[in-house]
């Protein structure tokens, strides 16, 4: 009688208790956010035993990384009896992309509005200075200058957006 390999598989299987170490994402609220390790704790809405030095990313770097709300209900994911990670969040306080090195992200909206403000300005304390020119050019230096600031005015933020990455208010 031959024996099949999916039998030989199973039976290994059965005898070095793998079949035992199946785990499930468990939902949690979160507390104890540690920054400089990147962990967390995390207590299950059920009622189990806490989870402690929860990982909230694979190598405590600020890679790409989710750092959840104090207080939020999160998944934490076992990966043995004495390790887990945060798999899913539900709010967000900060967002790690490839580090911090450039800061946040541009709000472009509110950037283009204080632009337009501070172009505005510039070209009313400017402008009234043209006004003596006008009269002896015959308005020449008036059109170049407002033609060089109507350019500036329209401050074209499609350059300046990143469209791939998107953020709300916090």
């Amino acid at each position: 009688m031959s024996v099949q390999v999916t039998d030989i598989r199973q039976a290994i299987q059965s005898l070095s208790g793998l079949n035992d170490l199946q785990y499930e994402g468990v939902l949690c609220k979160v507390s104890n956010i540690d920054l400089a390790t990147f962990t967390c704790t995390c207590t299950p809405t059920n009622g189990d035993a806490e989870f402690y030095d929860v990982l909230l990313n694979a190598d405590a770097e600020k890679g790409f990384t989710l750092i959840p709300a104090n207080g939020s209900l999160v998944i934490a994911q076992q990966t043995s009896q004495a390790t887990a990670y945060v798999a899913m969040v539900s709010k967000v306080d900060q967002v790690y992309l490839a580090g911090d090195a450039n800061g946040g992200l541009v709000k472009i909206d509110d950037l283009k509005l204080q632009y337009d403000a501070m172009v505005a300005a510039f070209k009313a304390a400017i402008g009234a200075g043209f006004g003596a020119l006008n009269a002896l050019d015959g308005g020449v230096s008036l059109t170049a200058f407002n033609t060089a600031a109507s350019s500036v005015l329209n401050l074209n933020k499609t350059t300046l957006e990143n469209t791939t990455v998107k953020h709300g208010n916090g």
